[in-house]
């Protein structure tokens, strides 16, 4: 008898354990925080084990369309949709904004400072993989200082690699989003937003993938997605 019941218990365990509800969520780089804080307050209220996997988006992509393992991929629409991945739904998540940013012992009074002498290396992330990249470009060539800056740009994948640049002091200044900005704090030496009028909207969502292997789950995310908790998660993170 008392085989017969570790037995059932065993299998009851196994059981709860396969039922278990379970999430991958995939980003890009740049929005780890935003991205690992809004999976920790959903995980908490829903129960459902949330496991992130951050790149860059290039990378995110090519693993989302592989299929059967990622879920929900979180970031800009245009990018998203053009990458030709197919979905069951989209939530909305924030407005992501392009800023300048310097490290210490620097100072720009405006974002076009970056043109000046003083400004010998500035970073940005490459355009064909980063949509903040893609923003730094159009500002540059809107604003009428792409030449200007043209032979001391470096350009790197991805925007954390832009923040490393800045917060080690490697660059003079360099364009982020104010999502990886937050909470750097005196790492840097300061950062200003760059005029969204000179870069189309970036429209940050999630994307419950089609044929996504914890549909259930996805579709639990993205109602979340749609509280006042997740919203505000989003503004502390500067969406």
């Amino acid at each position: 008898m008392r085989r017969i019941v570790l037995t059932l218990a065993l299998v009851l365990c196994l059981a709860g354990n396969a039922l278990a509800e379970n999430l991958l969520v995939a980003a890009g780089a740049g929005y780890k925080k935003l991205v690992t804080d809004l999976a920790a307050a959903f995980e908490k209220g829903s129960g459902v084990k949330t496991e992130l996997s951050f790149g860059n988006m290039g990378q995110v992509t090519t693993q989302a369309k592989a299929g059967g393992v990622i879920d929900v991929v979180v970031g800009e629409k245009g990018f998203l949709e053009a990458a030709g991945l197919s979905f069951a739904g989209t939530a909305p998540i924030g407005r992501g904004i392009l800023v300048v940013a310097w490290p210490k012992g620097k100072t720009l009074a405006a974002p076009a400072d970056i043109a000046k002498p003083e400004v010998k290396r500035l970073a940005m992330p490459d355009p064909q993989k980063a949509i903040y990249g893609k923003a730094a470009a159009e500002y540059l060539e809107k604003s009428g200082l792409a030449k200007a800056v043209a032979d001391k740009l470096l350009v790197v994948a991805t925007v954390p690699q832009v923040t490393t640049y800045v917060v080690s002091g490697e660059v003079d200044a360099g364009f982020i989003n104010r999502t990886d900005v937050t909470g750097l704090g005196e790492r840097i030496g300061g950062f200003l937003e760059v005029d969204p009028a000179l870069y189309a909207p970036i429209e940050i969502v999630a994307g419950s993938l089609a044929g996504a292997p914890h549909a259930a789950a996805a579709g639990k995310f993205a109602a979340f997605l749609a509280t006042d908790e997740a919203k505000a998660i989003a503004v502390k993170n500067g969406m």
